[in-house]
This record gives structure tokens, sequence and C-alpha cells, in this order.
């Protein structure tokens, strides 16, 4: 049973990391040229794993600020390397936060005053945003010398690279077949 703030802390947070790798997986392999159906399922579980991603971090971050151990003020939640404790693995957390909520915000809700290439550069902020809060999880985390943590953030990171790297190589594919030079109709 969860008791203490510090549980709870960790348990956003594992969450958080969890539904934001669920949700980049799923969106890269939405857009994967080797996905044929289920495109509007693999969205749903996309979207939804994003916006449960942002609401358990915010989960975390405030309960940050009630933690009767090491207390958070709102100014180290927010801002940047403005915490006493690890300033650096906090920073990483508070930039990946916002650049999480800059791909959730431009994608859902400002997506219609935005044209396409502004969007999708937008959007691609979320793989740094992973990362940094891989690196938050990793050398902040009180739980990283457990073997199964380990496991856990070994295994995400493997997967989503794993598949980043195969919808890139199935699109460089694409590109070659459908190129000026293999186009012999004419």
């Amino acid at each position: 049973m969860l008791t203490s703030t510090w549980e709870w802390i960790r348990l956003f947070g594992f969450l958080a990391y969890f539904y934001f790798t669920i949700s980049i997986i799923f969106g890269l392999l939405r857009k994967s040229p080797f996905v044929r159906s289920h495109k509007n399922l693999l969205y749903q579980i996309h979207q939804n794993a994003g916006w449960m991603g942002l609401f358990t971090l915010i989960a975390h971050m405030l309960v940050l600020m009630i933690d009767s151990y090491k207390p958070y003020n709102l100014v180290e939640v927010l801002i940047p390397f403005a915490a006493d404790y690890k300033s650096v693995a906090s920073g990483l957390g508070t930039i990946a936060f916002y650049c999480f909520l800059v791909v959730l915000m431009t994608s859902d809700l400002w997506i219609k005053t935005m044209n396409r290439s502004m969007w999708k550069n937008m959007h691609l902020l979320v793989l740094p945003a992973w990362l940094l809060s891989l690196f938050h999880g990793i050398i902040i985390g009180t739980d990283t010398e457990n073997l199964f943590v380990l496991i856990f953030y070994a295994l995400t990171a493997g997967f989503t690279l794993f598949i980043l790297v195969l919808r890139r190589m199935s699109q460089e594919s694409l590109k070659k077949d459908i190129s000026p030079k293999n186009n012999t109709s004419i």
C-alpha cells in the first residue's frame, strides 16, 4: 500500500514515463508504412497515453511540493535547474515537462491554427522530452539501483529505439521505391 508521498512521487514518475513511452511507440507505429490496419486504434492509444502521461506528470510535480522529506517549492518545480536537490536531474525533468506540454498543446488544442510543417517540428520535441525524462528518472530516481527498474528502463528504451529505427528504415525504403529514378511509368 502506498503510504508516503515518496512512494506516490515514484509511482507518478514511473507512470508518466510509461505513458509517454506508450504514446511514442504507438505514434511511431501509426505512421509506419508496415502498419496497414487499425491506424485509428493506434492513434487513440497514442493520444490517450500522451494525455495520461501529462496528467500523471503533473501529479508527480504536485506531490513533490507536499513531500515531507524534501519538498520542492513552485519555483523549483517550474524553473529548470532551480531545485536545491540534484538541480541538473531536476532540471532535465522540468524541461521534459515543458516539451511534453508543448507537444500536447500543439497537437490537440492548437493544431488547426498552425501550418503542418510547424506542427511537425513541434511534435518532434517529444523524442528529446522522452529522452530527458529517461535520464531524469535514471539520475534522480531512488529506485535506479533496483534490478527490475533497470530492466524496465532498458526494455522501454530498447523497444522505443527499435520501433524508431524500424520506422525510419521503412520510410527510407519507401522513398527509394517512389523516387523519380525508379519510376518507369510515363
